[in-house]
């Protein structure tokens, strides 16, 4: 499913516009996003949590030339569903 799908589906069950959820959609992005940039956890009810984790350096392996190098340490995006999203799927 893509964003403008999502949109609509929304739109239809909340009754509001496709413009407005649209809307809605980006600011709660940026949101997540400025949350997840400060180091902060996003919880939400029935659906999980988001956080930002660390990456230690390790070393990797070149698949073409079979050289090993060294991969610099960086954060990733890590979710938890809910145990009751869980249960859904």
């Amino acid at each position: 499913m893509k964003k403008p799908d999502v949109i609509k589906q929304v739109a239809d069950i909340s009754g509001l516009t496709k413009g407005n959820v649209n809307i809605a959609i980006k600011a709660l992005v940026k949101v997540i996003q400025t949350s997840l940039k400060n180091g902060e956890v996003i919880s939400l009810s029935g659906l999980g949590s988001f956080r930002a984790k660390s990456r230690k350096e390790r070393l990797g392996r070149n698949p073409k030339t079979r050289e090993v190098i060294p991969i610099p340490p960086g954060k990733k995006v890590s979710f938890k569903p809910t145990t009751t999203l869980r249960k859904i799927i």
